[in-house]
């Protein structure tokens, strides 16, 4: 489903993927529906396999 895309996300890709706002990714993330990783003060990256385990539950 996601060959195309690197092992780790970026918040941008995910949007892509997901279809959704930026708004809508960052209260996910926010409420640890999908699980990322904080570097530094701006930087966000996701799994490509937190993303899959999300959308198998969803």
């Amino acid at each position: 489903m996601l060959e195309d895309y690197p092992d780790i996300l970026t918040p941008k890709e995910v949007m892509e993927i997901l279809g959704i706002s930026k708004n809508t990714l960052y209260q996910l993330i926010n409420n640890r529906e999908i699980p990322a990783t904080r570097l530094g003060r701006k930087l966000w990256r996701i799994q490509k396999q937190a993303l899959l385990d999300f959308l198998a539950r969803n």
